[in-house]
């Protein structure tokens, strides 16, 4: 039976802690690897769930005024955030119906085919002091972006490229990662050779990954993402210079005492090999626990690595306590995410970037200033949000 004397206050509600000045100490780690070149912040899905508009807010104390999302939508929502003073792009380019917000929230779309430009050029005609844009190439991604042929056609149309007015000629690495793969060298030469095509037009190539690779992939502007927010970006983790600012803590709910050959979970697909401790915590694949991670993936309990047993649940996940060295209570947290980020999404056959934005809405964010290494005491800095 569980017992719960003496217990702090807690929530039955998970939390994403986000650690606002280490966002802001990976911008200048990145910062400091790329000269001269402005860094342009990708804040998009919600700044990878972390939460775009603090997120921004803490980058644009850092001095960071250059922010990308995807969509209108969610460049409006920045722009309501952050205010009037930074340049928003909108990777996804414009669409007829995105107009509005686009012109109201002043977004600057990126374009990413001629189709896109001849849209956006007839709607630049028609309105007094139209936003700038970005010009999105093609070097070998092959998802969106112009290919060498319609870069040479914008080119050429000297009336399309004026009613556009692009301030930023982008392409996108798609093998950063990995500094040994041909195709980076590729995509370099292939976006030297678009670019020239164009009238002279400041050049942006790298996102996170791309930094690493030196110098000539730097330009005029990087636009990291997953750096920003602590995760690994490359093959060689020891290079980087970033740490990371994201855990969810979920709270203890129960510990039961489970006798061997029972059955844990739906479907029963976990059956105890022993007498075990096993506690129940409260957090689930709705609030970013994979499902892939039942029966094989671990979480952090008192700085120890503990095993999560039987299928996790939309809102539980249980946890082999049994030979946790210190105390296991009621209120307690278990920890995911965090320095474990990576372990995590090889444990569930996936990357960083997809754990972190499936971090979910109900989760309460805490966005703080670490003073404490022990994660299970109450932190009077929290600031909820």
């Amino acid at each position: 039976m569980s017992k719960l004397i003496n217990q702090p206050s807690y929530s039955t509600r998970p939390t994403l802690r986000v650690d606002l000045p280490q966002i802001r100490a990976n911008y200048e780690s990145l910062k400091s690897r790329v000269g001269a070149a402005k860094i342009g912040a990708s804040v998009k899905a919600n700044a990878y769930g972390l939460g775009a508009v603090p997120v921004a807010k803490a980058l644009y104390g850092a001095g960071c005024r250059i922010f990308f999302v995807a969509t209108a939508g969610e460049g409006k929502m920045l722009r309501d955030g952050v205010g009037p003073n930074s340049a928003i792009y909108v990777l996804n380019g414009p669409a007829p119906r995105d107009k509005g917000v686009l012109l109201g929230a002043k977004l600057k779309p990126v374009i990413n085919s001629l189709e896109q430009a001849r849209y956006w050029a007839s709607i630049a005609r028609s309105v007094n002091e139209p936003p700038y844009t970005a010009i999105h190439i093609d070097t070998g991604m092959n998802r969106l972006g112009l290919s060498f042929e319609d870069t040479v056609e914008l080119g050429r149309d000297k009336s399309l490229w004026k009613a556009l007015n692009p301030e930023w000629v982008m392409s996108h690495l798609a093998c950063a990662s990995d500094a040994k793969n041909p195709m980076n060298k590729t995509q370099l030469q292939r976006f030297r050779k678009a670019a020239a095509q164009l009238p002279l037009t400041p050049l942006s190539l790298a996102n996170t990954a791309g930094i690493y690779l030196g110098k000539p992939y730097h330009f005029q502007m990087v636009r990291p993402g997953i750096g920003l927010y602590g995760g690994v970006a490359t093959h060689k983790p020891g290079q980087e210079v970033t740490k990371p600012v994201a855990t969810l803590l979920a709270p203890i709910l129960q510990i039961r005492y489970i006798k061997a050959g029972e059955p844990i979970g739906y479907n029963g697909t976990y059956i105890a090999p022993r007498d075990m401790r096993v506690a129940v915590v409260g957090a689930g694949y709705a609030d970013g626990v994979p499902v892939n991670q039942s029966n094989s993936g671990t979480a952090i309990l008192h700085d120890e690595e503990v095993k999560i047993i039987g299928r996790v649940s939309m809102d539980l996940t249980m946890i082999d306590a049994t030979d946790a060295k210190l105390s296991v209570e009621v209120g307690g947290v278990v920890v995911f995410r965090g320095k474990h980020l990576e372990t995590e999404a090889n444990q569930s056959g996936t990357i960083n970037y997809e754990l972190l934005t499936r971090l979910g809405q109900r989760c309460r964010r805490d966005y703080w200033k670490p003073k404490s290494k022990d994660l299970d005491a109450p932190k009077k800095e929290f600031r909820k949000r």
